[in-house]
């Protein structure tokens, strides 16, 4: 299951997932519930994101455009 990965690759947290989709963590956890978005637990219960597979979902649901937009580091002030 990890090895799925790039090496390298940051693992994003539920909040941080939240944060770039711009949804409250509710929403992230309906979306896990629904089989929405791939998450990886780890052993102390942790769920964890991989970038790609939140983009990926986000491109499904229509969401793609403004979260490329809020991830751009050259927008920010």
């Amino acid at each position: 299951m990890w090895n799925e990965g790039v090496p390298g690759e940051k693992l994003l947290t539920k909040g941080e997932v939240a944060q770039l989709c711009r949804v409250e963590i509710r929403t992230v956890d309906r979306w896990v519930a629904a089989g929405k978005i791939k998450c990886y637990r780890i052993p102390s219960g942790r769920l964890l994101f991989r970038k790609r597979d939140v983009l990926l979902a986000a491109d499904r649901d229509g969401r793609s455009a403004s979260l490329r937009m809020a991830d751009d580091p050259a927008r920010d002030p």
